[in-house]
């Protein structure tokens, strides 16, 4: 399903926060790596005066030879593990740089951090993971570096949200890839309006909230099917474990706190999902998983092409 692993890198450790992730799927998933750090012409975020007084500023040559130089050093600690890796210093804006290799090849994963360095002369990789997220056909994997990531990650269960819609399905033959070829568990959940939700999308509107019952079966049946569906689909792909949970509450925060309170969870999802009653608006929800949860998510692009894993 995937050819490679494009790690976006900056030179900073917050970067690198992504590498045991990276070190895991590729190991366990039998594919390369390819290291990249985009080197910007001079620093535009600083104005020309500020820099020509800055000293600790280089020119954009030898910035390149020091982020080769750096990459040089990430690659070779990979390879000394057993990985194939390989690298990139291209020039230019990094989310283009990125975003450009990225397309190369659409079955590449590409895996980054959500913030890198910052300060003077140091580009923001929050703007350029955003930009990323919303502009990349790949599947991006995301960790959100506000968290403390550990230095040996491994995979314990995979977290599928579903909507029910054939967006959000999508996920499922990621997910499906995932459980088979490293033997983990799949939580398909779905998430319903709380009473409170309830009660605060009817305010105002001459709705009885003692309908919250009756509303409450109808969501509870529909989020039953999905499920059920969704369960069906990726059994078909050869997965054997799976689980099944209705949640309630606010779509993102009730994902979130699910995959935090597990340890080892790999989150799954569309970026885009359906909409309505019932139904968890995957759009914002996604990367609003990635801030909140502390975990590393798998996002997959919603308009992409969903495609199945090899033999699937």
């Amino acid at each position: 399903m995937y050819t490679r692993i494009l790690v976006a890198l900056d030179g900073s450790e917050y970067a690198e926060r992504v590498l045991p992730y990276v070190k895991n799927i590729a190991s366990a998933l039998s594919i390369p790596v390819r290291l990249l750090y985009a080197v910007e012409d001079d620093h535009p975020s600083i104005s020309r005066s500020l820099r020509d007084k800055l000293h600790n500023l280089t020119s954009a040559h030898e910035h390149g030879l020091h982020a080769r130089s750096y990459t040089e050093g990430v690659q070779a600690r990979l390879t000394e593990e057993g990985m194939t890796v390989d690298l990139r210093v291209p020039e230019g804006e990094p989310n283009n740089a990125i975003l450009s290799e990225a397309s190369k090849d659409p079955d590449t994963l590409v895996a980054m951090s959500s913030h890198g360095r910052s300060g003077l002369a140091r580009w923001w990789m929050g703007s350029v993971a955003d930009r990323v997220l919303h502009l990349a056909n790949n599947p991006l994997l995301l960790i959100h570096t506000q968290y403390q990531h550990p230095p040996e990650a491994s995979f314990e269960r995979l977290i599928v949200p579903v909507d029910g819609s054939e967006v959000a399905a999508r996920a499922l033959s990621h997910a499906s890839h995932f459980s088979t070829e490293m033997g983990l568990p799949v939580d398909l959940i779905t998430v319903v309006p709380s009473r409170a939700e309830y009660r605060d999308a009817t305010s105002g509107f001459s709705i009885s909230r003692s309908y919250y019952h009756e509303f409450n079966l109808i969501v509870t049946k529909q989020a039953e099917e999905d499920l059920a569906t969704s369960k069906e689909q990726i059994a078909q792909y050869g997965v054997e474990t799976i689980e099944t949970k209705i949640l309630r509450g606010k779509p993102a925060d009730e994902i979130a706190n699910y995959a935090a309170s597990m340890p080892g969870t790999l989150t799954i999802m569309t970026t885009h999902g359906r909409s309505g009653v019932g139904r968890m608006m995957l759009g914002s929800t996604a990367e609003r998983v990635v801030r909140q949860a502390g975990v590393p998510v798998l996002l997959i692009r919603g308009s992409a092409h969903g495609r199945c894993p090899a033999g699937g």
